[in-house]
């Protein structure tokens, strides 16, 4: 915990000090890193700031940021472990603590016009710190190998795209940029901002690419066919949002079928057995998509104001193309080729 709050704490004191508050406090600062911290670990928000934003909410917040509490987790819990010499132990240990101390934290740093989520904040932490506890390297997560690379694979593939959409509108980059002013300390921190988020522009893109587009507030809606968007937040980085319709763009859904098919090829090549594949194939892929679920839900959300909800893709848009895919593909694959031998056989029977 201290190897992410306590450089938040600094974060917040320094930018605190630099901002020149007439009414905060030095507990300002302390309690923003409390509110950072649970920030990285996805707890939304309940935002009450000005009459305006009486309904006003934070639920859209940067995947990437996770990273850094999950590693620090992850390390505390490898030391526990070896100090202890008992895995099991180490992490109950880690994984209840660290799910009361954000609780607490959750609870205390509570003010009037910013509140924590008290309920989900547990939850949430426990299923992260969970996470963080895993050996990855087991036997278990092996068959889900060559579909998790291959989607991290269409990841950062997505993200060329973007950066080359950055370059092609720089000009409109550039004029959202100067319109914020940010100063130094801003500019620093609010680049920092914009990286944490990528992982959430990426999935917008990777549902973007696929048809099913993503949305930037209340009544918009950008995919390859569909363009409806009247403004945008003063964010450099959407200046890579397409200007025009795309519908060529579709065929990107080539893509989702050929993750399915190279799982389903591996499955074929190892397994024989009719029921042995299809248990197999269905073992490999109902998991990562439930996984995909949750990962597309905190990739969208409110932000701040109700005019800016909903932002980002629909929690189970990514999820059906990966099922409609993988049914399609398990039935041309899998079960046409076993009816038509099931045929043969009962016609040579007659």
């Amino acid at each position: 915990m201290a190897l992410t709050l306590l450089p938040l704490s600094f974060i917040a004191l320094f930018a605190w000090s630099t901002a020149g508050s007439t009414s905060g406090n030095t507990s300002d600062p302390i309690r923003a890193a409390i509110w950072m911290w649970l920030g990285s670990h996805l707890v939304p928000f309940k935002l009450a700031l000005t009459s305006a934003f009486s309904t006003g909410a934070l639920t859209f917040l940067p995947i990437g940021a996770l990273i850094f509490p999950w590693l620090a987790v992850r390390s505390g819990f490898r030391r526990a472990s070896d100090f202890l010499n008992n895995p099991r132990g180490a992490r109950s240990f880690i994984v209840l603590w660290y799910t009361a101390i954000a609780t607490l934290a959750a609870v205390l740093a509570q003010s009037e016009n910013i509140k924590p989520n008290i309920v989900l904040t547990p939850i949430f932490i426990l299923v992260i710190s969970l996470s963080a506890t895993i050996d990855y390297q087991a036997s278990f997560f092996a068959r889900f190998r060559l579909i998790t690379y291959s989607f991290l694979t269409l990841f950062g593939l997505t993200m060329i795209v973007i950066a080359i959409s950055l370059i092609l509108h720089f000009q409109i980059v550039k004029s959202l940029a100067v319109v914020i002013q940010p100063g130094i300390m801003g500019g620093l921190l609010f680049t920092l901002l914009q990286l944490l988020y990528l992982p959430n522009i990426a999935l917008a893109g990777i549902s973007y690419l696929f048809g099913t587009g993503f949305s930037l507030g209340l009544g918009t809606h950008i995919s390859p066919t569909n363009i409806d968007v009247s403004s945008l937040p003063a964010i450099p980085i959407l200046g890579a949002l397409p200007t025009s319709e795309h519908p060529l763009l579709l065929l990107s859904l080539i893509a989702a079928l050929l993750i399915v098919l190279l799982n389903q090829l591996a499955i074929f090549r190892s397994f024989d057995s009719f029921k042995v594949r299809q248990n197999q194939i269905i073992a490999s892929v109902i998991p990562p998509i439930l996984l995909l679920i949750p990962i597309s839900y905190f990739a969208s959300g409110k932000l701040l104001t109700h005019d800016m909800s909903p932002v980002g893709i629909a929690w189970w848009y990514l999820s059906a193309v990966f099922m409609g895919v993988q049914l399609i593909t398990v039935v041309i694959g899998l079960y046409i080729p076993k009816l038509i031998k099931v045929a043969k056989a009962h016609k040579s029977e007659l």
